[in-house]
């Protein structure tokens, strides 16, 4: 799978890794994924960070953020505010993120993008060892894991 997740700090906090070719269909599943296990599993002020690594291909269009941004909108009444922190260097990930922020604002879901992952993690923050040290070893080139 080219998007997988890892629950931190009691449901608070949401790391997704997206590797390989991300596609399109991928994406609305995680997305009702955290739409259908918000205020369960997952807790309200949801902290949540994307983080691409060995990414290959994007199969995501801006037609395809648009309907994402649908529904969130539609499924996402009712809720707190998500904040979410996209890292990412890649061009093109960073066009698709920027029009999701765009969007991801009516649905009361504030999105920040980085190109560093400690930057995110202070905005987001998360400070907890565990989830930290995850997304540090995440966030590193394939073999290499920052300090």
């Amino acid at each position: 799978m080219a998007l997988e997740h890892k629950i931190f700090d009691d449901g608070l906090t949401v790391i997704a890794v997206a590797s390989g070719c991300l596609t399109a269909d991928e994406f609305s599943d995680y997305a009702f994924w955290l739409i259908k296990n918000h205020g369960t599993l997952l807790k309200p002020g949801l902290r949540h960070l994307i983080l691409p690594r060995d990414l290959e291909e994007i199969q995501l269009t801006e037609q395809d953020i648009h309907r994402f941004a649908h529904i969130n909108l539609a499924y996402g009444a009712g809720r707190e505010k998500i904040h979410t922190a996209i890292v990412s260097q890649d061009s093109e990930v960073r066009k698709l993120a920027s029009l999701h922020k765009t969007l991801s604002q009516i649905a009361n879901i504030e999105v920040e993008l980085f190109d560093d992952c400690q930057k995110a993690l202070d905005w987001l923050g998360i400070d907890t060892a565990e989830a930290s040290a995850y997304a540090k070893k995440m966030a590193a080139p394939e073999g290499k894991v920052s300090s």
